[in-house]
C-alpha cells in the first residue's frame, strides 16, 4: 500500500545542550556513533534517563544487515563497545525502540532468520547487557510474514509492539505486550487489532499512560488509503469500535501518519492528505478521546492547505491539550 515518503534519514546528527552554570556542548557536526566498515542505516533514539541516549541502527559491517546500539552520555560520549553492541546479526532490519524507565531500552525489529519476516525484541540495560537472551525473543512468528514494527513504553518496564501482519494473505494490524522479563501477556502471535477488509499498514502508536496504547494506521477497505485508530488496554483488549475508528475517510489518499498525546487520555492524530485530487499534498488533523469519539471537524482540520505540496508532518503535545 503507498505510504508517499519522499525521504528517508539515513544518517544521524546530534547535537545536546545542557543549560547549566557552564554549558557543555557536543562537538559540531555531530557526535559520531558508529563509523564501522561498510554502511548504516535507520537509526532510531531513546533517552538513557540519564541526559544521554541509546541509539539503534541497521548496520551491514557483516555483509547482511544487522542490528547494533551505543549509549551515549550526557557528554556525548560512547560508553559501550565501540561502534556499538550487536543485538542481531545478519537477519535484523527497521529497529524502534524505547526507554525501558531503568537507563536502558527495549528494541524490536523485523527478522528473517527463520525464512521469512517475523517480529523480535531485545532489552539492554544501561551497562550494554542483553537481558532477553543472546537472540532477543520472538514477538511474532506467524506464517505469512511480519513487517515494520512500532514500539510504546507500556509504563512497568516493558512495551506494546505492533506490526503490520500478513497470515491471512492480506495486511492486517497486530500487537503484543513484553513484561520487563521479555514474555508475552496477550494472546501468541498478538491480537489484531485491525482485521478489516483490504490492506492496513503503516502504523504509528503512543502509550495511553494506563498500559495500554493507541494505534493509527493508513486503511484501504474503502478501495483508497483512509486514517483509522484504535486503543488497546493493559491486557489485550480493543476498546474502541471494533477494527477502529475512522478518523479520515476524505476522497483519494491519506498517508504520511503521526500522532500525540492530548493530555487526556486521548491523542491528536496528524497526515498528509490529497483528498483534492491534485498531485499536491496538505497536511491535515484530528483529534479523538479517551472513549474514541472524533472531536474536531468530519475528516479533519486544515492546518496547512495552501497551493503546493505539504508532505510528512510531525507533531508533539503543546503540554496544554492542544499540539503543535
Amino acid at each position: 500500500m503507498p505510504r508517499c515518503h519522499h525521504t528517508i534519514a539515513a544518517c544521524l546528527l546530534l547535537m545536546v545542550l545542557f543549560p547549566q552554570a557552564s554549558q557543555a556542548y557536543w562537538i559540531v557536526d555531530g557526535v559520531p556513533v558508529c563509523t564501522a566498515f561498510e554502511e548504516q542505516h535507520f537509526p532510531a533514539i531513546a533517552s538513557d534517563s540519564s541526559g544521554g541516549a541509546i541509539i539503534a541502527w541497521q548496520d551491514y559491517r557483516s555483509g547482511g544487515p544487522s542490528i547494533y546500539v551505543q549509549r551515549l552520555d550526557a557528554n556525548g560520549e560512547p560508553v559501550w563497545t565501540a561502534n556499538g553492541v550487536a543485538i542481531c546479526t545478519n537477519t535484523g532490519i527497521s529497529p524502534q525502540v524505547v526507554s525501558d524507565g531503568s537507563g536502558g531500552v527495549i528494541v524490536t525489529w523485523q527478522d528473517n532468520r527463520s525464512g521469512e519476516y517475523d517480529i523480535y525484541a531485545q532489552r539492554i540495560d544501561k551497562n550494554g547487557n542483553l537481558l532477553w537472551g543472546s537472540d532477543g525473543v520472538a514477538v511474532c512468528s506467524a506464517t505469512g510474514g511480519q513487517y515494520d514494527p512500532m514500539i510504546a513504553t507500556d509504563g512497568q518496564g516493558g512495551a506494546i509492539i505492533t506490526w503490520e501482519d500478513r497470515r491471512t494473505g492480506t495486511s492486517d494490524i497486530y500487537a503484543q505486550r513484553l513484561s520487563a522479563g521479555g514474555d508475552a501477556i496477550w494472546t501468541t502471535n498478538g491480537v489484531p487489532i485491525c482485521t478489516a477488509s483490504g490492506a492496513q499498514g503503516y502504523v504509528a502508536m503512543i502509550p495511553n499512560g494506563s498500559g495500554g496504547a493507541i494505534i493509527t494506521w493508513q486503511d484501504e477497505r474503502s478501495g483508497t488509503s483512509d486514517v483509522y485508530v484504535q486503543m488497546i488496554d493493559r491486557d489485550g483488549n480493543c476498546m474502541w469500535t471494533a477494527d477502529g475508528v475512522a478518523i479520515c475517510t476524505a476522497p483519494n489518499l491519506q498517508c504520511n501518519i503521526a500522532l500525540t498525546s492530548d493530555g487526556s487520555g486521548g491523542a491528536i492524530i496528524v497526515w498528509s492528505d490529497y483528498r483534492s485530487g491534485t498531485y499536491d499534498g496538505n497536511i491535515y488533523a484530528q483529534r479523538v478521546s479517551s472513549g474514541g469519539s472524533v472531536l474536531w471537524t468530519s475528516n479533519g482540520v486544515g492546518i496547512c492547505t495552501r497551493s503546493g505540496t505539504q508532505l510528512e508532518p510531525v507533531i508533539t503535545s503543546d503540554g496544554s491539550g492542544g499540539a503543535i
